[in-house]
């Protein structure tokens, strides 16, 4: 029991450094959109363990970093190459930082390729932790994209993003979709 506590101590004050390195991200919407992945993971998997829950709330978290260590979209040429370099940067960043939590170097190596993978997918924890954070960007992101980039920037932003989701995620996405008038023009053709 002792072993147990200590653990879910060490993953709490993780989680709230996490929480509060995002919170001064330049992106507005970055700490919803971290809370609300979380959230979804939650949904999507009720007994996630540490390490996808850790990886839900930290999976952007260079995005909060200064903007010389942040990857920049436009050293890039091809949206997916981006992403991926994105998701290494974040795996790293949130690495090091648990690194100093007394967490289990399993755990650790776990949320690393969690993050690594959260663009791509490739195991059923990293397919969840994409599927949460595709509907999270519906769900949260997607007015504050649309302010930013405009309609067409924010239309090819949605067709990315629900090629990303699978059949429960396409489920989940209907029907939001059903009450939001503007994320249904978003999508039809």
């Amino acid at each position: 029991m002792g072993a147990e506590n200590g653990l879910s101590r060490a993953v709490e004050s993780a989680m709230s450094e996490i929480r509060r390195i995002i919170a001064g991200s330049e992106v507005e919407e970055d700490p919803a959109h971290a809370e609300d992945t979380l959230a979804l993971v939650l949904e999507l998997e009720p007994k996630a363990g540490p390490d996808l829950r850790i990886a839900a709330l930290g999976h952007d978290i260079e995005r909060a970093l200064p903007r010389e260590k942040r990857i920049d979209r436009s050293s890039y040429c091809d949206y997916d190459a981006f992403k991926a370099a994105h998701a290494r940067n974040s795996a790293k960043v949130l690495t090091g930082l648990l690194s100093g939590y007394n967490l289990p170097a399993p755990l650790i190596r776990r949320v690393h390729r969690l993050v690594e993978e959260h663009e791509s997918g490739g195991s059923p924890d990293s397919d969840l932790l994409k599927e949460a954070d595709s509907l999270s960007f519906f769900r949260t992101n997607l007015p504050y994209y649309l302010a930013r980039e405009g309609w067409d920037a924010a239309r090819r932003r949605c067709r990315w993003g629900l090629q990303r989701l699978g059949p429960r995620g396409r489920r989940l996405l209907r029907s939001m979709t059903a009450s939001d008038p503007l994320l249904k023009r978003l999508l039809s053709n």
